[in-house]
This record gives C-alpha cells, sequence and structure tokens, in this order.
C-alpha cells in the first residue's frame, strides 16, 4: 500500500479539495489521508454528504424482546438515563439507507457530547445502543465489516442511548475498528470534544 507521498497528485489534491468544503480540518484531513485506499473510500463517502447509497449486507434484525441491559454489557453500575423512543420501535434497519453525522456546523471543529446531542435530535432518529450490541455480537461483524470496507468507516457512537456511570458521568456507547479488522466497543464521556470524524448512525424521521 502506498502512502500520501507516492500517492498521484491531482487525486490526492481533489481529495483535499473535497474534504475541506466538507468542513473537515487539516487535521481531520491528516488523519484520513494516509493511504490511497482510505482517500478513496473517505473522498467516495464525502462526494455522497455522508451517505450510503450502496447496497449492505441485509437488513440487520435486532431483537427488542431482549432490551439493552448496559449492567449486563458494560458492568455494574451502569444505567441508561435517556433513549430514542423511535430507534427502540425499529427491529430491521438496513444500512444502505442510514446516513453519519457528527452534528458539527460550518466553520466549527469541536463541540462536545452534550451539544452533539441537542443537535442530532433535531436531524433524525438516532440509533441506540442495543443497534450497537447487534452489530458487535453480529455473526462475522458482517455489517461493521462492510462499513469499512465500502467507506472506510472505523468509529462511530450510538447516539440513540444516553448511559450513566456510577459517579453519574453520562456517556455514549461507541464502535470502534482495531488494526488488526476486528471492531471493539467502548463508552466516551459526554463532556468529551467530538470532531468531525466522531460521527453517530442515522435514519430519516
Amino acid at each position: 500500500m502506498r502512502n500520501v507521498s507516492e500517492f498521484g497528485v491531482g487525486l490526492a489534491h481533489e481529495f483535499m479539495i473535497t474534504a475541506a468544503k466538507a468542513g473537515f480540518t487539516p487535521d481531520d484531513i491528516a488523519n484520513l489521508a494516509h493511504s490511497e485506499e482510505k482517500m478513496r473510500k473517505t473522498k467516495r463517502f464525502v462526494d455522497n454528504g455522508c451517505q450510503f447509497v450502496i447496497k449492505g449486507p441485509g437488513a440487520l434484525v435486532v431483537d427488542r424482546t431482549t432490551p439493552f441491559d448496559p449492567a449486563k454489557f458494560i458492568g455494574s453500575g451502569w444505567e441508561i438515563v435517556e433513549e430514542d423512543k423511535k430507534a427502540l420501535a425499529l427491529t430491521t434497519v438496513d444500512f444502505s439507507n442510514v446516513r453519519f453525522e457528527s452534528g458539527l456546523k460550518e466553520g466549527e471543529s469541536v463541540i462536545d457530547g452534550e451539544e452533539k446531542l441537542k443537535r442530532l435530535k433535531r436531524l433524525g432518529i438516532r440509533l441506540d445502543a442495543k443497534f450497537g450490541q447487534t452489530l458487535f455480537e453480529e455473526k462475522g461483524q458482517a455489517t461493521l465489516r462492510w462499513l469499512y470496507d465500502t467507506f472506510g468507516i472505523t468509529w462511530f457512537e450510538l447516539s440513540g442511548t444516553v448511559l450513566r456511570d456510577s459517579r453519574g458521568s453520562r456517556y455514549f456507547l461507541y464502535l470502534r475498528r482495531d488494526d488488526d479488522g476486528s471492531w471493539h466497543w467502548r463508552c466516551n464521556w459526554l463532556d468529551y470534544g467530538r470532531s468531525r470524524v466522531n460521527v453517530s448512525p442515522l435514519l430519516a424521521s
């Protein structure tokens, strides 16, 4: 795999312009543009307004008969304090209809999780932690691997569920891809800053 210094100047320049127009900061672009493959995937994603148009591996089925249990999935002392009721009504999602949003406005580089939550509430249905658990536990993590293979997605958080730990701090569950290709979950404190690469999956209301 070639690095950016070996990459074609024309396509690299085109990628930089596209990413800048989409509001990515120079640091964001530097993090994204480290390989030809990732530049192509990211440019394709940005060109499409951060929306998917390619058919995914099929609809993801979510078992709503067993609600997300943060104490069991994360650990003792964790609880749910807020959820997107429209997301809870969903039992399937076709990820070709999902878009990923950061919540940032033009000219902004960072917002915290609480502000992101306020903004995303106005943008669509926020997929919840049960979707995150289902994606993580899906056989072969097929949908997560498709998201990476098709669009280079390596990180997203489920803003449809607000979690709280035993100290009272608020979090989103998030999924991230490791270098070995596997995906893992973590919790992201809402007081932390989010840039344009810190996206969340949404569906139209």
